[in-house]
């Protein structure tokens, strides 16, 4: 979250507790967010990024791993909802997203919190399960 506000990645950073659905919606004007994305893979994430998307919204799970428990009929199916999974980027988005980076000024490197190498792989893995981080790169030892 801190890495998102420093880069200025985001308009608004919401801590997850039993508050967030509500301080979304009421920054949206009760409507809800358009898309949501979810990189936790924790069942109460998905649920939030579920229930603060607006009618006709999309919400993404890119974490890897977990469950995630609804009620398809108010949570999906009345607001027509789309729910997608996407596990890596699709090459030919790859260009887009590239050009995205360059536009916006983003540098990869500052989203890197640590390094390790693979001598030390174990540690790095425990670090990214912690999600006390950002990205972790793992360099081939020389």
């Amino acid at each position: 979250m801190q890495i998102a506000k420093d880069l200025g990645l985001c308009d608004y950073v919401i801590k997850s507790d039993d508050k967030a659905l509500d301080k979304i919606l009421e920054l949206t004007g009760g409507k809800g967010v358009e898309k949501a994305v979810d990189c936790s893979a924790n069942d109460l994430g998905r649920q939030l990024a579920i229930r603060a998307t607006r009618s006709y919204g999309s919400i993404a799970f890119v974490g890897e791993g977990g469950t995630c428990s609804f009620n398809p009929s108010p949570d999906i199916i009345h607001g027509q909802k789309s729910i997608h999974g996407s596990w890596v980027t699709s090459l030919w988005k790859m260009e887009d997203l590239v050009e995205k980076i360059v536009r916006w000024g983003i540098h990869p490197d500052t989203l890197i919190t640590h390094k390790f190498t693979t001598d030390n792989i174990q540690e790095a893995y425990s670090l990214m399960d912690s999600g006390k981080c950002g990205k972790v790169s793992v360099e081939f030892n020389k």
